[in-house]
């Protein structure tokens, strides 16, 4: 004896919907901050570096000059696939340097 089953359209749509999980976000598209505090006088071969390292997906969003020092604070803002590579670029552009805390960018 055989038996058939038969589902109405949206029983088969959800029933679809309930086997497949939810897509995660993909974590290299997150955007990130890294602070960097360098001397005044290497703040261009760290723009220089993260040009090179990544183009369009890594930016410098602040340098502002620390006051009664020749230092200088960047901000740096990339996505997080690009983290590696720039981070890679500015340890070799530059003699010293002070990395922040990373963060996600607002």
């Amino acid at each position: 004896m055989i038996h058939y089953f038969y589902f109405s359209l949206t029983q088969c749509t959800s029933a679809a919907h309930a086997i497949r999980p939810p897509l995660a976000p993909d974590t290299r598209q997150h955007r990130l901050t890294l602070p960097l505090v360098v001397d005044e006088c290497d703040v261009l071969r760290v723009r220089k570096a993260v040009i090179k390292s990544a183009g369009g997906k890594v930016e410098i969003v602040r340098c502002v000059p620390i006051s009664n020092s020749r230092k200088a604070r960047l901000t740096i803002e990339l996505q997080a696939g690009a983290l590696d590579e720039t981070v890679y670029r500015i340890m070799q552009s530059i003699e010293a340097g002070e990395l922040g805390r990373i963060g996600l960018a607002a």
